[in-house]
């Protein structure tokens, strides 16, 4: 058993036998045979009713089998064991169409997610799957600027989401005092390992935090760019974000960020479990935050099996 705070839940079933049965569950939906990985799991949750890693596969193996009733039922299972949701089964309830969107955010998945992404992950998001968002970031501001007229030069930054620090990288010439914050404690650690060209550690302040807990915690009107990266793909409903974002900007201050689109209306969650934001809801978030867009253009910041992933890139601006 797993305990996290007051709720307790199961990675395991505490049982070696259940869980050996568990894996043969596991390796039988990975070969395509979902049929047998039900099976092999009526047997197995009858004997350990708590063992939430299980249901959460039941529910993939019911899908699996085009019983996204059944699926549905299984994950919302995991939600009662579980209402931290450490196996994100408020994505899976919603990518099937059983959750609105905007209530799917999990954010104990995501720390969890990239807590064992940590080590690899400056090399996999380059090389694999041509991660661009920071370089298309800085060359969006950059350009704002100069038809602006104004110097690209930002004394205090917020790069929400963090992750090791690949945002921080491309904008610590361009910026003053640079805060990050991430829910993913081992990301935090690798971001504190880099450094300047001057030898002095990449951030001035890094904090394990969600995006919208860590702006809260920031002053009013303190900063000239809040950014974020290939975050906003892990979040369903943005206004908070952006209205505590607005808060924290001095006027005149921007907000930059990327998430993956979709030609359609509002929020939804993809077969990656990432969300994607249709640009009409956007502007409504952005609107109501009092963020006036200054650009939105359509761009790919990473590919997924070969093909690049439909997104945005969006700078708005505090009035």
């Amino acid at each position: 058993m797993i305990e996290k705070g007051s709720t307790t839940h199961s990675a395991s079933s505490g049982d070696p036998t259940l869980d050996r049965r568990y894996a043969w569950a596991e390796a039988a939906l990975k070969d395509g045979d979902a049929q047998a990985a039900v099976e092999i799991l009526d047997q197995t949750l009858a004997q350990a009713y708590h063992f939430t890693a299980a249901w959460h596969l039941y529910g993939l193996a019911q899908e699996m089998l085009g019983r996204n009733e059944d699926a549905a039922t299984a994950w919302r299972q995991c939600l009662t064991l579980d209402p931290n949701d450490h196996f994100g089964a408020r994505l899976d309830l919603a990518r099937i169409g059983a959750m609105a969107a905007e209530d799917a955010t999990s954010e104990n998945f995501s720390g969890a997610l990239f807590d064992g992404y940590a080590e690899r992950f400056d090399n996999h998001l380059t090389q694999a799957l041509h991660y661009n968002a920071p370089a298309l970031l800085k060359e969006t501001l950059a350009r704002i600027s100069d038809n602006a007229g104004r110097a690209f030069r930002f004394e205090t930054v917020y790069d929400l989401g963090c992750g090791t620090g690949l945002m921080g990288e491309a904008i610590r010439a361009e910026t003053g005092f640079l805060a990050g914050c991430d829910l993913s404690p081992r990301m935090i650690e690798r971001a504190r390992t880099k450094l300047r060209t001057d030898g002095e550690p990449l951030y001035d302040k890094l904090a394990v935090a969600g995006l919208t807990s860590f702006l809260v915690s920031r002053p009013d009107h303190s900063a000239e760019l809040v950014i974020a990266a290939d975050v906003f793909v892990y979040l369903g409903e943005l206004g908070p974000v952006f209205a505590q974002s607005a808060r924290v900007l001095k006027p005149g201050g921007l907000l930059a960020f990327t998430v993956q689109s979709h030609p359609g209306d509002g929020v939804v969650v993809g077969a990656d479990r990432r969300f994607a934001h249709a640009e009409s809801w956007l502007r409504q978030r952005l609107e109501e935050a009092r963020l006036r867009p200054l650009s939105v253009e359509t761009a790919s910041t990473r590919q997924d099996r070969g093909v690049a992933v439909p997104g945005l890139i969006v700078v708005a601006e505090k009035s």
